[in-house]
């Protein structure tokens, strides 16, 4: 079996930079409707400024598996947080770290992925737990792409 993880991190009501242990990084980001939808909704718009700065790539490049775990995680993010907006948690920061395990063959698919979702500021975990398992399994299109053979599990935890 081989592991492959990301991790991305909240930098904007609807955006988020991706990350993964070769030091790629990238920006994702929700629609222009998406991210009014939720700053009208956060408890203290303020956190997060009104317009993002461009952010470049950096590293030698992702690998295909490792986006695909970026995807499933940007795309359960994004709706955590309308979710999340929408029940007024003051989430002051969201990381969601993905890690993926691969069987040893070609083609190497992932036969389990835990998806870690960490509220940061004074959030509800039982509201977090339910809204994350919301987003990833009735809400996020990529998790309804996989094969339903992967076992995907969403653990959520509250920091301060």
């Amino acid at each position: 079996m081989s592991v492959v993880n990301v991790s991305i991190t909240r930098v904007g009501p609807c955006a988020y930079d991706a990350t993964d242990v070769l030091g790629n990084t990238m920006r994702l980001a929700g629609s222009a409707e998406l991210d009014q939808q939720i700053r009208e909704r956060l408890p203290d718009p303020s956190i997060f400024p009104e317009t993002l700065p461009t952010r470049e790539n950096s590293g030698p490049g992702f690998r295909p598996m490792a986006l695909l775990l970026i995807s499933l995680a940007g795309c359960s993010a994004l709706d955590l947080g309308l979710i999340l907006a929408r029940q007024r948690q003051d989430v002051r920061g969201l990381t969601i770290e993905a890690e993926g395990t691969r069987v040893e063959a070609t083609p190497a698919p992932y036969t389990h992925i835990t998806l870690t979702f960490t509220a940061h500021g004074p959030v509800d975990l039982a509201a977090l737990e339910r809204a994350a398992e919301l987003a990833v399994r009735r809400y996020c299109s990529v998790a309804d792409s996989l094969d339903p053979k992967i076992e995907v599990v969403v653990l959520s935890k509250v920091s301060p």
